[in-house]
């Protein structure tokens, strides 16, 4: 196991130190943020003439018609936009709809022939094919989005933070740009419902991995976290309450919330994706529960729904991940700096990002999953970056080799495409630019490095008072403990599935989760007693109201052996 110090060592003043380690400056801005670092709607280029439009549209009653994208961002955006006018306009004539699977932006084809006005929110900017096709129909479209294109469109109405020079927040995602729209709106009309919906905002901000060291995303999150208001949300937080402890902050949503939504977008059926998205449009109806033989809201009952596509979802991505490991290793493919496998014939198509981006923690490298498009004649799928693997901008790297029909999406996740025939090329390419990279990096970039018996229980205290700090970013701190010292027989092996090892050391415990008894038993034949470095993070146990500090270990490794030591 290795280990790197961020910055300075510094766990006297541990707080301004994590957030100096991640690139934070004015602190007290950031630990302050308020109403002051908002930047104001009219910022935002064409947005004014996309409220005129919509309003022209409302006018004349015509049929409105809004694009779901297929992402946590791009559903809470849509629900934020469809909530809010049906709010605003009670007699709005207005059909939306989600795609089949993962497609992004408008099909034309989806469009029915006596729709007026197109709105797609998160996602259609750089769609300037289909936009002259719906403008030549007579059909005027407004695009809430927040992705890199290389021009502004000529036949749509393009609200877009990328596009707008004078908009200086770049991690803003689809669902803000909507809530500047909600804003612009309400200022023309002299009201104010656009804030009702910064729940919403603050999932689609956190879902979308936006950079949290922005002060007006950084504000907008917590302070959409305060409000839950839509009644799926808080449906989908009492669900998860007892993994949340019932703590509604970034980190929560990001591994307890979002990836419920994710879940039923990927793996989920067409029915099960469109009773979610009208559960998150508050619809009023019932649902019957076969095991209780009895009706429930919607909201109670796809709550549950989630939790099952989700296990679900699980499956099917751990089955799909064992046949693509035995292709790797068949093929190979770890001789290559880049994973690039595939995946036509082995994974659900709805996986690819998902997987991609296990691949990439598992073998520490960027992963390309492909498979064959039989519409277009190439391969396309997903890309992943790594981080700690040298290219710290997949899709520019991507992009740069000239070889890509398109790479598009963010710097490390994103879409792609090539000719099959050049694979092999590329792949060769790819390998000579990197040849002299360090890859398949196993360290781990830690705050602080404390030897255990410096170690206090305020340190553990002061970090676990401040968890409402991080997300996306502005991680979690991760901390080296040295030399912990403990006799062999004071180390668990504990939880019903005999997964879970802990030890304590100075009135700290370390807990280690999702371990299996192999582990186990080979950690306590090292040795009578063992000196042991552990990597990991800072938390607060209670049971029975009694609260212990504790560290949930993300790795460890037995520095070595002494002779038991006997207390009297």
């Amino acid at each position: 196991m290795k280990y790197e110090l961020i910055g300075e060592n510094d766990y006297l003043n541990p707080i301004e130190t994590v957030l100096r380690n991640r690139g934070i400056e004015d602190i007290q801005s950031f630990l302050s943020t308020s109403e002051k670092d908002v930047i104001h709607w009219s910022k935002l280029k064409n947005i004014v003439e996309a409220v005129e439009c919509l309003l022209k549209h409302i006018e004349k009653e015509s049929k409105v018609f809004v694009q779901c994208d297929p992402d946590a961002d791009g559903t809470t955006s849509s629900a934020a936009l469809i909530n809010y006018l049906v709010k605003v306009f009670p007699g709005i004539n207005l059909q939306w709809r989600i795609h089949e699977g993962k497609q992004h932006g408008i099909i034309v084809k989806e469009v029915p022939k006596e729709v007026d006005l197109v709105l797609i929110p998160d996602a259609g900017s750089n769609q300037y094919k289909e936009h002259k096709e719906l403008k030549d129909r007579g059909i005027d479209i407004i695009i809430l989005d927040h992705h890199e294109c290389e021009k502004e469109s000529e036949d749509a109405i393009v609200v877009n933070n990328q596009l707008s020079p004078d908009f200086t927040n770049k991690a803003f995602s689809g669902a803000g740009v909507v809530y500047k729209f909600l804003q612009a709106v309400d200022n023309k009309l002299e009201i104010k419902h656009a804030d009702h919906y910064l729940d919403l905002v603050a999932i689609g901000l956190i879902g979308d991995m936006m950079d949290l060291r922005s002060l007006e995303t950084r504000y907008y999150v917590h302070r959409g976290l305060k409000q839950i208001n839509n009644l799926f949300l808080k449906a989908l937080f009492e669900k998860q309450s007892f993994s949340t402890k019932g703590i509604v902050n970034v980190i929560n949503c990001q591994f307890y919330i979002v990836p419920l939504i994710n879940a039923c977008i990927r793996t989920g059926t067409h029915e099960e994706k469109h009773q979610m998205m009208r559960a998150f449009l508050e619809s009023n109806e019932l649902i019957h529960n076969t095991r209780k033989k009895q009706n429930e809201d919607i909201y109670t009952a796809t709550a549950r729904l989630l939790t099952n596509v989700k296990a679900r979802q699980g499956r099917l991505r751990d089955k799909g991940v064992a046949a693509i490991e035995e292709r790797i290793q068949e093929k190979k493919l770890l001789d290559n700096k880049i994973l690039i496998v595939n995946v036509s014939d082995i994974l659900d198509k709805n996986l690819t990002g998902l997987v991609a981006n296990s691949l990439t923690k598992q073998y520490k490298r960027p992963a390309l999953l492909l498979r064959f498009n039989e519409e277009t004649g190439y391969l396309s799928g997903s890309g992943r970056g790594y981080d700690k693997g040298g290219i710290k901008n997949l899709k520019k790297f991507l992009q740069d080799t000239g070889k890509f029909e398109f790479v598009e999406g963010h710097m490390q996740a994103h879409g792609l495409g090539i000719q099959a025939e050049k694979l092999i090329e590329v792949n060769e390419l790819i390998n000579d630019q990197l040849k002299d990279a360090t890859i398949d990096i196993n360290s781990h970039d830690v705050d602080f490095i404390i030897p255990a018996k410096k170690l206090k229980p305020g340190f553990v205290i002061e970090l676990e008072k401040h968890k409402d700090l991080w997300g996306f970013k502005v991680e979690e701190p991760l901390i080296a403990f040295k030399d912990i010292e403990v006799n062999k027989e004071d180390i668990l092996l504990m939880g019903k599935n005999k997964n879970t090892i802990k030890f304590s050391y100075k009135d700290v415990e370390y807990i280690k989760f999702f371990t299996n008894e192999e582990a186990y038993e080979e950690l306590i034949s090292q040795g009578e007693r063992l000196v042991i470095d552990v990597v990991g993070k800072c938390s607060i146990n209670e049971y029975n109201k009694e609260k212990k500090p504790q560290v949930l270990i993300d790795d460890f490794v037995v520095k070595k052996t002494k002779k038991k030591e006997f207390v009297f």
